[in-house]
């Protein structure tokens, strides 16, 4: 079955693009998202709408509400020349108007949680602009505690909560080589390339994490949990001394199982060590090494912050970073 967009507005002169934020503004709004993230999506579709005008010969806009209204989705399509250079136009600031905004491709992609474009020279450009509702307490409830070693400024763990297709999340905790800055840059530049890679499988994302940590100037490597909880699915990968429990439907924690090595210095990368469906509920707690392996976990049914608190008071190590995340998803 097709999906048919909200509106449908035809894009031919300056004062279209109005008609299209106004009617971007009004779904956002009434499918309950907060001001700003309705004001950013706003302004990424108004900078895309006025270069359909102004470069792309005039287009349409499409205007979808999607997964009960926790996704929208606007896609803009022109009778253009094309974009010979996607790179050099997604460069921030770039323009060929002197009267453009200037946000450029690069800064309309930080507005929006998702940002396609297709485009080749002489056939037009059509670009998809997607903004996801944040996930509500009663879906997902949240703990974390993450602290640096008290030798150092700098945190060496970095974790990962990447919320998408208003229903989902990526979670990951990342434990660089050591300690202080250089454990800190490294760790950091791995939750981007994660971030930025996301919607990947597990196992291919962490064979991609695993060759670029192989490529960079680092002789230690990482280690790393990834975990991605959807409607009814949970995955789970590991490599490394990080440590991760799980619960499903309100049952005991289990420990899942990690790859051994470093990320960077293995060979081949297992295939995901868990992958499972539920009925109603899920608990997953990661951690670095920072925090000792977990043998009791008191409360299971706690708030997830509360849980992060009294297992960290419990299982933190005097010494290095440490780092535990929670997230408790339950099912409407």
């Amino acid at each position: 079955m097709t999906t048919q967009p909200q509106h449908i507005i035809l894009l031919e002169v300056e004062a279209d693009v109005g008609l299209l934020t106004q009617a971007v503004r009004e779904l956002c709004l009434a499918n309950l998202f907060d001001r700003v993230d309705t004001e950013e999506m706003v302004l990424g579709c108004s900078e895309m709408g006025h270069n359909a005008v102004r470069h792309g010969l005039g287009g349409q806009a499409e205007i979808y509400a999607l997964k009960s209204g926790k996704l929208i989705r606007v896609v803009i399509s022109d009778n253009g020349p094309g974009i010979p250079n996607i790179e050099l136009a997604s460069r921030q600031g770039y323009s060929t108007v002197k009267t453009s905004l200037g946000l450029g491709l690069e800064s309309t992609q930080r507005l929006v949680d998702n940002f396609s474009i297709v485009s080749s020279e002489g056939n037009g450009t059509q670009i998809t602009l997607e903004k996801y509702r944040p996930l509500t307490n009663d879906i997902i409830d949240y703990g974390m505690v993450s602290i640096p070693d008290d030798n150092y400024n700098y945190n060496g763990d970095q974790y990962i909560l990447k919320e998408y297709d208003g229903d989902s999340v990526l979670l990951g905790v990342v434990d660089g080589p050591g300690q202080g800055y250089d454990a800190y840059s490294i760790a950091q530049s791995c939750k981007q390339f994660v971030e930025n890679n996301y919607r990947k499988p597990l196992t291919e994302l962490m064979t991609a994490l695993n060759t670029l940590m192989k490529e960079s100037n680092d002789d230690v490597g990482i280690t790393c949990s990834l975990a991605r909880i959807t409607p009814t699915h949970i995955s789970y990968i590991g490599l490394g001394d990080t440590h991760s429990y799980l619960s499903i439907d309100h049952g005991d924690m289990i420990r899942l199982d990690n790859q051994e090595g470093r990320v960077g210095y293995v060979s081949k990368v297992k295939e995901a060590k868990f992958d499972s469906h539920f009925m109603s509920a899920v608990k997953v707690v990661l951690c670095t090494d920072g925090i000792k392996k977990i043998t009791v976990i008191p409360n299971v049914d706690s708030k997830a912050q509360d849980l992060a608190n009294s297992l960290f008071d419990q299982y933190h190590r005097s010494f290095g970073d440490a780092t535990i995340i929670i997230a408790d998803y339950k099912l409407n």
